[in-house]
């Protein structure tokens, strides 16, 4: 999956964690809200889909930082916009905070290890657990492999617009 689907799901299962699971606001239930991003990375690496296009458009690395970094910029901007919009430092968002970094938490050792070129047994364990989740089908085109993220950035940005403003009443 690409890093906007992990970001923006994890970021609704934060927010919904909050919302119906741990009320009462502690470092535990933060840290629950974590482990719930983590879940979902693995849930959502369960089904095929497709990114190789996305990084590679024209089939080598050449491109694959800018996209990226462009790819991230408008995630955060659409989590800020739908989720945030505002200070994270309010509890409902520290909850969308570390969902996000639950559902981008295990691709970190794959990033490290491509980006600076070590090799360090810690992260190639860690790495293998993230590809164990990782679906072997993959989708015969390009199109079927983004239409399911395509949807899951969708319903997540969703659930944030829609839970941000029942939540502004509720907290000060």
């Amino acid at each position: 999956m690409i890093a906007s689907t992990h970001l923006t799901a994890g970021a609704a299962v934060g927010l919904l964690s909050y919302r119906f699971i741990f009320r009462p606001h502690s470092v535990s239930s933060l840290i629950g809200a974590l482990i719930l991003g983590i879940f979902s990375h693995f849930l959502l690496d369960m089904i095929p889909h497709s990114e190789e296009e996305i990084y590679r458009p024209d089939g080598t690395d050449k491109y694959q930082t800018a996209v990226f970094s462009v790819e991230l910029a408008l995630s955060f901007l659409a989590i800020y916009l739908c989720g945030v919009y505002g200070s994270f430092l309010t509890v409902p968002k520290k909850y969308i905070l570390a969902g996000m970094i639950g559902g981008a938490l295990p691709d970190v050792p794959h990033v490290l290890m491509n980006a600076l070129k070590i090799d360090w047994s810690f992260l190639r364990a860690a790495d293998r657990i993230n590809v164990f989740f990782h679906t072997s089908l993959h989708s015969s085109s390009f199109w079927q492999g983004l239409w399911p993220q395509i949807a899951v950035i969708a319903i997540s940005l969703t659930i944030l617009c829609f839970l941000r403003q029942e939540i502004m009443r509720i907290t000060p």
